[in-house]
């Protein structure tokens, strides 16, 4: 696993895990910031942090809030497809037992491995374990 230091500007496409999006949608200036580093067509999730992002709504407006905010910050939604649930599989068959990693997260890490990107994540902990998984950190 490699690590991008996360003061420079980013100049490779990212795919951002949740944590950065739910930190950016409490207006937490640091989350902000780091969002903006990126240029929007470099920008992108996995429909994991699409659907956990939803998940954490509390009512209609932020509802309404989180899916604005996804259509306008994001340049894409990489679906789930056959090869990144059986990569996230075989992760969690592997470090289960050592790591018990959440099973979102190993598709997420699966999703970002596919897509041959980096992954930014203020969770480092939660990847950095992944053979070949390249992250960019975000310190809150």
């Amino acid at each position: 696993m490699g690590e991008k230091d996360p003061e420079t500007t980013v100049s490779s496409t990212l795919i951002f895990d949740t944590d950065i999006l739910v930190s950016y949608t409490k207006k937490h200036a640091g989350a902000a910031k780091f969002l903006e580093r990126v240029p929007l067509a470099e920008r992108r999730i996995s429909v994991v942090s699409c659907l956990e992002l939803m998940h954490g709504c509390r009512d209609a407006r932020e509802l309404r809030d989180a899916n604005e905010f996804l259509a306008e910050a994001f340049v894409e939604v990489l679906p789930l497809t056959p090869q990144i649930c059986d990569s996230a599989r075989l992760l969690m068959k592997r470090y289960v037992l050592s790591r018990k990693p959440d099973p979102h997260d190993t598709l997420i890490a699966s999703t970002a491995l596919a897509a041959g990107e980096v992954l930014a994540t203020g969770n480092i902990k939660h990847f950095d374990f992944v053979p070949g998984l390249v992250l960019s950190a975000f310190q809150p």
